[in-house]
């Protein structure tokens, strides 16, 4: 055709070609450079439409104008036979195939170094693993609590439980920093602005909603929003009944996942439910028995939390979850003495193994067993098996990073101990939990200051919290500050670290007497219970036969405290030059003194 052709003549197409090319890497290197700037998500839309409009001025321009030795020309006025346009060509197509080797080049470092996540260590079963990472580079985003809006507040147990089954789907997505559920908790029914949530968290993206539940209805809103212009990335609006719930979970979930337009993982989605259910009835007792675990430690919520769970047991005998919330509740119930030790970690350890069976691959169940496996079985290389695999599952859970944690801190790893605590408070950086094992870990290392600072951030975030003020209390007291230690004692919810505390000080303000008083009366309180505290009171009395006869009933009623804490404590630093104490570190697997 002749308008092809002349098309040709005129280096028409090469400069469409040559455009286009560099329209996309300009495009590409704006994404880059603006949010490196902080300019506005407008800023790349503004871009783009001015290259769009670029465009046929560009192609009226090669159209109209033709170079030549002389400078630029209209192409009626050039002379056929002194036109250059044959070496115009070859020099556009130089710079096309330039273009092109670097956009190749942007794609090629988009696929393959933008998304790598971080690997995971593994050693010998006997000795922890470095905690593994989250890549630098991971999409990142908060989910905050769905809003109740059901007219029945008793509802509010549906909202929270759909907010944290999303976030462990989300949790699933490789490439995806998700904030755990305490950090992103501690906003509920808070008037915040999103620009200041994701600042806090330290996220790009926050995912909120609202659930109305009425009978067997639910309608569930949900809206993904990019916080550095507020835009919004996805919205939608669920009306199901209830028996959709789960597959109304992969809807938002996957729809985020979408939304987001992850460059990093361009064919991830989200993860499977490992350990769920498809019985409606037994995810709603679940969620409810979620709810009371998360008030906190005191002994009615934990009992009304093992209801929930058994109930959701009963409902769906296979739900894995379900046996891993029974295990955990069964296992704090026995630690703070509601439960005896016997019966208490028996029956955890029972849900534990169970859910192993129905789940191989969840790491809570993993993690719970773990702990049962270490600090009462004292089965060093089969809870160091269990902590590895449960970090290797899932290293993007706050909740692994601290169960990580304090196995690596028995055994004296500090360093890995510390790192691992450090990634907890950094998956969930407003949980007071994640920052009171960051200051056990610091503690454990005689590393006192920053043990106090870091109890103190638990501290500010959460002041009735249980453990903070015990954390704080022993950090200081190491310090040889006992009345401000005593202070902090006496703020302390846990009753037994409470008057563990202040035998402690007593001791060390030479007031033998008052010391003694404290120990008779946990003595009285607690029995068996608390023998581990008993040897460390008698320790700082300097009764070293005391202790010794403390500890080593410890080791005979499995006191959780004593694989957990003894090869490291600092307040038995006194009996370590004791031929005894040898003797039971061997005995229990622990001997050769921790690895600092």
């Amino acid at each position: 055709m002749p308008l092809v052709a002349e098309l040709k003549r005129r280096n028409v197409i090469r400069v469409a070609m040559f455009y286009g090319v560099a329209a996309w890497v300009l495009l590409q290197v704006g994404d880059l450079l603006f949010g490196a700037l902080g300019v506005p998500g407008w800023g790349l839309k503004l871009l783009l439409g001015l290259l769009v409009l670029g465009f046929p001025l560009a192609l009226i321009f090669a159209w109209v104008y033709e170079l030549t030795p002389d400078g630029l020309k209209r192409e009626r006025e050039v002379d056929r036979s002194a036109s250059i346009t044959g070496r115009t060509a070859a020099k556009l197509n130089v710079l096309i195939a330039v273009l092109l080797v670097v956009a190749i080049g942007l794609m090629l470092a988009d696929r393959f170094l933008g998304g790598r996540p971080a690997a995971t260590v593994q050693s010998a079963p006997a000795a922890a693993s470095p905690p593994a990472g989250i890549a630098s580079t991971a999409v990142s985003i908060a989910v905050l609590p769905f809003v109740n809006m059901s007219d029945d507040k008793a509802n509010e147990y549906f909202s929270d439980g759909l907010t944290e089954e999303l976030l462990n789907v989300l949790a699933n997505v490789q490439g995806l920093r998700v904030i755990a559920r305490t950090s992103s908790f501690a906003y509920k029914g808070k008037d915040v602005k999103i620009a200041d949530v994701a600042r806090e968290l330290d996220v790009e993206h926050v995912l909120e909603g609202s659930v109305r539940k009425a009978g067997n209805r639910v309608r569930i809103t949900s809206q993904l929003i990019r916080a550095s212009d507020s835009s919004h990335l996805w919205s939608e609006t669920y009306d199901r009944d209830l028996n959709d719930i789960f597959a109304v979970q992969d809807e938002i979930s996957g729809h985020v996942v979408d939304a987001l337009k992850i460059r990093l993982l361009p064919s991830a989605g989200p993860g499977p439910d490992t350990g769920g259910t498809s019985v409606p009835g037994a995810y709603e007792a679940y969620l409810r028995g979620r709810y009371q675990k998360n008030l906190g430690e005191a002994e009615a919520t934990l009992r009304a939390a093992l209801a929930a769970f058994d109930e959701a047991i009963a409902l769906d005998p296979g739900y894995a979850r379900a046996h891993v919330g029974r295990a955990e509740v069964l296992g704090i119930l026995a630690s703070n003495a509601y439960l005896p030790f016997d019966s208490g970690f028996a029956q955890a350890r029972q849900a534990a193994q169970r859910a192993i069976e129905l789940a191989p691959d969840l790491a809570e169940a993993h993690a719970s067993a773990g702990f049962l496996l270490l600090a009462v079985d004292g089965d060093v290389r089969a809870a160091a098996a269990s902590a590895d695999r449960a970090l290797q599952l899932n290293p993007g859970s706050s909740d692994v990073q601290r169960g990580f944690a304090n196995f690596a801190s028995s055994l004296g790893r500090h360093e890995v101990a510390i790192a691992a605590a450090e990634k907890a408070v950094e998956l969930d950086p407003i949980a007071p939990q994640a920052h009171t094992t960051l200051s056990s870990a610091l503690f454990s290392a005689r590393r006192y200051e920053e043990a106090e600072a870091a109890a103190r951030r638990a501290i500010a975030i959460a002041p009735s919290r249980p453990s903070v003020h015990g954390a704080l209390g022993f950090s200081l007291l190491l310090q040889g500050q006992p009345d401000e230690a005593l202070a902090e004692f006496e703020k302390e919810s846990v009753e037994w670290q409470r008057m563990t505390g202040r035998a402690l000080v007593f001791a060390g303000r030479k007031e033998s007497d008052l010391a003694r008083a404290e120990l008779a009366a946990m003595q009285r309180k607690y029995a068996d219970a608390a023998s581990y505290q008993y040897a460390e009171i008698c320790t700082a009395l300097g009764d070293h036969d005391e202790a010794m006869r403390w500890l080593d009933n410890a080791r005979r009623v499995r006191d959780p405290g004593l694989m957990s804490t003894v090869l490291v404590d600092p307040l038995l630093d006194s009996l370590r030059s004791d031929p005894r104490f040898d003797a039971l570190l061997r005995e229990l697997g622990l001997a050769g003194g921790p690895d600092a």
